[in-house]
C-alpha cells in the first residue's frame, strides 16, 4: 500500500514539474511577444514618414498574428492541460456548463423584459407624436407604428403655444429659457447651501450630530406634498406669488443633497485633514482647497439631480404661478396646460394623444441629453462619494 502511494506521489510530482516547465516556457514566449510588440511600437512612434509608419503597423499586425499562432501550436499541450485543469476545478465547485448557460439566459431574459417595460412608454410616446389626427382618439391605445407620418401635430402645438394675437402667451423659446433659468439658479443656490451644510455636519462634530442626521432622515420621509400648504402661505406672505423668487427660494435647502454631501465629506480620509493642519491650513482653506475638490464628483452628481428635479417640477409651479398668463411659466407648466386644457384642435373636445405626446417629447429631450452626457458621473457619484479611505 505504501509503495502504491509512493509511486502515485512520484507520478504526481513529475506531472506537476512537467506542468511548471511548460508554464515557464509559455510565459517566456508571451514575454517575448510583448517585447516584440513594444519594440515595433517605439519605432512606429518616432517614424516621421507616414507611409513607412503605415507599412510598419501592417508588418507588426502580421508578425503578432503568426507569432501567436506559433505559440498556440508550440504550447498546445500546455494550453489543453490548463483548460482541463480549470474545467476540473469548476466541476469540483459545482459549476457546470449547463448551469452557466441557464444562469446567463435567465439573467439576460430578465434584463430584456425590464428594458421592454422601461423603453416601451417612450417608444409609444414618440410614435404617437408623428401620427395624424385621423389615427388617434383621446384615451384609446392606438397602433404601435404610424400608418402615415406627419409633423402637423408639432406645427399645431407650436401655433397654439405662440398664439399669435394673444397678449398673455409666451413663445416656446421663452418657456425653455424660463425652465433653464429656474433650474440653473435653483441648482446653484442649492449646491452652495448643501455643500456648506454637509461640510458643517462633517467638520464641527458635537453630541448633536446624531440628532441632526435624525432630523434629516425624518424630513426625507415626509412627502413633499404635505409641505405644499406651508410653502404656499409663506410665499403669499412674502408677496412672491407669480414671481421668479417663488420658483427658486423654497427649494434652496434640499434635504437629499445635504445628506449626499455630508456622506461625501464623511468618506474623506482622516489623513487629508491631518496633512492640511500640518501644512498650516485653517478650516476654510481646508474646505476650499482640499475638501471641495475631493468631493467634486458628488457635487456634480447632486447638481445634475437637482437640475433635473427642478426642470421636471410641476406641482409647485402651477400652485404659485398663473398657468395661463404668468411670464415665468416653465416647460412642465406648458405640458400641464396642454394635458388638461380644453381642446386646442378644432373638432376635439379634449386634446388628442398625439398633441400630448408631442408636448412630452419636447419637454423630456433636454433632460435625456443631459442624462446621456453625465450618466457616468451620476452613477459614480451615487455609488461612491468622495475618496476612498477611513472615514474622518
Amino acid at each position: 500500500m505504501k509503495n502504491t502511494n509512493n509511486i502515485s506521489q512520484i507520478a504526481f510530482n513529475r506531472s506537476e514539474l512537467k506542468f511548471s516547465r511548460r508554464q515557464k516556457s509559455y510565459d517566456k514566449d508571451i514575454l517575448k511577444l510583448d517585447k516584440i510588440k513594444n519594440q515595433y511600437e517605439n519605432v512606429i512612434i518616432y517614424t516621421q514618414n507616414k507611409v513607412k509608419k503605415w507599412l510598419m503597423q501592417i508588418l507588426l499586425i502580421i508578425r503578432i498574428y503568426f507569432y501567436k499562432k506559433y505559440i498556440n501550436i508550440k504550447h498546445r499541450n500546455y494550453i489543453r492541460s490548463v483548460s482541463k485543469k480549470n474545467s476540473r476545478i469548476l466541476k469540483l465547485a459545482g459549476d457546470f456548463w449547463y448551469k452557466r448557460i441557464f444562469l446567463n439566459l435567465s439573467t439576460y431574459s430578465a434584463i430584456f423584459i425590464m428594458l421592454i417595460f422601461l423603453i416601451f412608454p417612450f417608444y409609444w410616446m414618440l410614435m404617437t407624436s408623428f401620427k395624424p389626427y385621423s389615427e388617434v382618439e383621446s384615451g384609446v391605445l392606438e397602433s404601435l407604428w404610424p400608418k402615415e407620418w406627419t409633423l402637423q401635430v408639432y406645427k399645431d402645438m407650436f401655433k397654439y403655444i405662440n398664439a399669435e394675437g394673444n397678449p398673455d402667451s409666451i413663445s416656446i423659446p421663452r418657456f425653455f429659457f424660463n425652465s433653464l433659468l429656474v433650474a440653473s439658479l435653483s441648482t446653484i443656490f442649492q449646491l452652495i447651501v448643501s455643500v456648506l451644510a454637509g461640510f458643517a455636519i462633517y467638520n464641527w462634530r458635537t453630541k448633536l450630530n446624531p440628532l441632526f442626521l435624525m432630523v434629516i432622515f425624518s424630513i426625507m420621509m415626509v412627502p413633499a406634498e404635505s409641505l405644499l400648504l406651508g410653502r404656499y402661505w409663506i410665499t403669499v406672505q412674502m408677496q412672491w406669488k407669480d414671481t421668479l423668487m417663488a420658483l427658486i427660494v423654497p427649494f434652496i435647502g434640499n434635504v437629499f443633497t445635504i445628506y449626499l454631501m455630508s456622506n461625501a465629506f464623511y468618506d474623506l480620509s482622516k489623513d487629508l485633514k491631518r496633512a492640511s493642519k500640518i501644512d498650516g491650513l485653517n478650516t476654510f482653506q481646508y474646505f476650499l482647497k482640499i475638501a471641495v475638490p475631493a468631493v467634486s464628483g458628488a457635487i456634480l452628481t447632486a447638481g445634475i439631480i437637482s437640475f433635473i428635479d427642478s426642470w421636471n417640477a410641476v406641482l409647485w409651479p402651477i400652485t404659485v404661478m398663473d398657468k395661463d398668463s404668468g411670464q415665468w411659466r416653465t416647460i412642465p407648466m406648458l405640458l400641464y396646460s396642454i394635458m388638461y386644457s380644453d381642446g386646442i384642435i378644432p373638432g376635439y373636445q379634449l386634446n388628442p394623444n398625439n398633441i400630448k405626446m408631442a408636448a412630452c417629447i419636447i419637454s423630456i429631450v433636454p433632460m435625456i441629453v443631459i442624462f446621456l452626457i453625465f450618466q457616468k458621473w451620476i452613477i459614480r457619484g451615487l455609488s461612491r462619494q468622495g475618496s476612498n479611505g477611513s472615514k474622518g
